[in-house]
């Protein structure tokens, strides 16, 4: 996908530092691959790292200021953006080229935002900033996929007619959920890599997803339990994904405000299953899919994160009623 959306800050922070002399700058948040900037002048200092996916591309900014600027933005062609303002120590504002208000950001806040071409501006008050901006192919939403969400059409819209008005979508927290999400996303960039570019898109789709749950839960169109539910669901999902059975449940008290009781009431009673059996699902799933990959079980009980690979048959065949041996030999 083509990058589109261009911080002018050469003027503020000077050219680009070599990677010796960046000493003391550390991204908030490490993209695995892409590109990374450092500049640095005085005591303001900036890093920008991107990655350029087929239907995504991701950008992150860390920025210290030690005065109120106005960055120019260079924006190249009409494109859809996601800003998530993940640390702040004041409000944020894009205004447009005569420096008129567009939409405000509040620490720990998210929103949509459609740029057309052209140049905006940036506000920002002295202090520190973090934030992570992405864009997709909102072809995404062809034929009817935007149904689910309305927070959206206006601005789905204005792209498809390549609206000349800037147009941004109501905000919305930024969570410890959502800097999961991210954090997990930015983990499996991979330069030409099918599978990553396909993980891209994937994940992009629920961050919109997580966007609209929380949305909704503000407007209070889906109850808080309902949400913390789902929620839940998604995150063992990532933790599964990231660290295999190492993964512990007890963390999700740890960022949602449930008990472990309640929590285990009401998972099951939304899914049928506890938030322990869903996670030996999703290992059983996974374990299936290395398997018809060529991997051996030893290989696959590893990369899952099972302390033996006996841990792993037992769990297999309570789940399937096969040996995972048994299952290749019926399968491939």
């Amino acid at each position: 996908m083509r990058k589109s959306f261009f911080l002018q800050t050469t003027q503020l922070f000077g050219k680009p530092l070599p990677d010796e002399q960046a000493a003391g700058l550390f991204p908030s948040l490490r993209f695995h691959e892409g590109k990374t900037v450092y500049k640095r002048k005085g005591s303001k200092s900036y890093i920008d790292q991107e990655f350029k996916g087929r239907l995504g591309y991701l950008q992150q900014f860390d920025l210290v200021l030690d005065e109120s600027v106005n960055l120019p933005i260079k924006v190249k062609q009409p494109d859809l953006y996601i800003v998530y303002l993940v640390q702040a120590s004041n409000n944020i504002q894009f205004t447009d080229e005569q420096h008129l208000p567009i939409a405000s950001l509040n620490k720990r806040r998210a929103l949509y935002i459609y740029l057309p071409k052209g140049r905006y501006h940036l506000q920002l008050p002295r202090g520190n900033y973090h934030l992570f901006v992405c864009y997709f192919d909102v072809g995404i939403f062809d034929d009817g996929a935007d149904t689910d969400f309305d927070f959206l059409h206006p601005l789905l819209e204005a792209h498809r007619q390549q609206s000349s008005n800037p147009m941004a979508s109501r905000d919305f927290m930024v969570g410890p959920v959502t800097e999961i999400y991210i954090r997990s996303l930015c983990k499996k960039l991979k330069k030409a890599d099918v599978d990553s570019q396909i993980t891209i898109i994937a994940q992009l789709k629920e961050l919109i997803k997580l966007s609209k749950r929380k949305i909704d839960r503000e407007l209070g169109i889906v109850t808080e339990n309902a949400d913390l539910v789902e929620t839940a669901k998604t995150v063992i999902e990532l933790g599964v994904e990231e660290n295999g059975m190492r993964y512990d449940l007890s963390s999700l008290t740890d960022i949602l405000p449930l008990g472990e009781t309640n929590l285990t009431l009401l998972f099951k009673k939304q899914f049928g299953v506890t938030p322990t059996q869903y996670k030996k699902q999703l290992l059983v799933e996974k374990a299936k899919l290395l398997l018809l990959s060529g991997l051996t079980v030893m290989s696959v009980a590893d990369q899952l994160g099972f302390a033996h690979e006996r841990s792993l048959y037992r769990l297999f065949k309570r789940f399937t009623g096969q040996s995972p041996k048994g299952y290749m030999s019926t399968t491939l």
